[in-house]
């Protein structure tokens, strides 16, 4: 399973958001043919991982998520240095999550309806 998942540079926590800093290995499971002299992280994945994310470091007991409400803005590809920001926003009962370049320009981000 070490092949699906980022490398985890580094985690900052502060109440009910969370900061990742990661690492995308060129050799990642998801780039096989996503595409080929092309590599990508699929959008399906990314929103996967802001969710096992959330179970994991915001104490989260997803079981899914529905409504959800997405922006690409850039392509991830093999060797970036990310940073995922997650924040739970209880009171509307969402998941809101951004991946940024080091430079802080948007990868993707958006929001997520989730339910216990």
């Amino acid at each position: 399973m070490s092949d699906r998942l980022p490398r985890i540079l580094d985690v900052a926590r502060q109440d009910d958001e969370v900061r990742l800093s990661l690492e995308i290995p060129a050799d990642l499971y998801w780039f096989r043919g996503h595409f080929p002299g092309f590599p990508i992280l699929p959008g399906v994945v990314q929103l996967d991982w802001a969710i096992a994310f959330a179970r994991q470091y915001l104490d989260l007991p997803l079981r899914s998520g529905r409504r959800f409400q997405v922006k690409f803005n850039a392509v991830i590809g093999p060797g970036d240095r990310l940073s995922l920001k997650l924040a739970h926003l209880a009171a509307k009962g969402q998941l809101q999550f951004e991946y940024a370049q080091e430079d802080g320009r948007a990868c993707s981000s958006g929001r997520v309806t989730v339910t216990p």
